[in-house]
């Protein structure tokens, strides 16, 4: 009596198991694009079936007046590493570039890489310092400067509100994308 009660119980975790798995397997949805957001971040992922796209971490601002995107923070993988990508409008004065900081730490100069209709970008590759700034929770903002004379550099917040648990996201869904294991969990 006591065997069949044991081979029940291990057949009914086994087909516990195999159902999750299936489940995990023929539930994820590889041509639908998803947008996640995360209090201030959201987490953007192109189909998996979208070879060679990556998802982004992605945070916008705008201008409470005018209803107007100011900046854009993105991180994505390209080329298998993390990097920044910072958008700003066009009209921005090329030279010195963006600069990126967290709370009162010495900025990080950005160069502008190109501009195009949505505005100039400047990409940096994510080190250890840059993520470990992501990761202290202090808010951050971006300086560039317009070309007219005398003028002001503008500062644009960043907050971080919400960016952990938008990384957590955006690992598991990169996880999930690139490997047919991780789509069980």
């Amino acid at each position: 009596m006591t065997n069949r009660f044991v081979l029940a119980g291990i057949a009914l975790v086994v087909g516990l198991v195999l159902g999750w798995a299936v489940h995990g397997l023929l539930g994820y949805s590889q041509t639908t694009d998803t947008a996640t957001t995360y209090e201030d971040w959201r987490v953007l992922c192109p189909a998996a079936s979208a070879n060679g796209q990556h998802c982004t971490i992605e945070q916008d601002t705008v201008n409470s007046k005018t209803g107007q995107s100011v900046a854009r923070v993105a991180i994505l993988t390209d080329k298998n590493k993390l990097s920044l990508i910072t958008t700003v409008p066009l009209g921005v004065a090329l030279q010195p570039g963006v600069s990126f900081a967290f709370g009162s730490d010495a900025p990080k100069t950005l160069p502008y890489r190109l501009c195009t209709a949505q505005g100039c970008v400047a990409e940096i590759a994510m080190d250890d310092k840059l993520q470990a700034g992501f990761d202290a929770g202090k808010d951050g903002h971006l300086v560039f400067t317009l070309p007219q004379a005398n003028a002001k550099p503008v500062t644009v917040p960043v907050s971080l509100k919400g960016f952990a648990t938008a990384e957590r996201a955006y690992r598991n869904a990169e996880a999930k994308r690139s490997s047919w294991f991780w789509r069980m969990f």
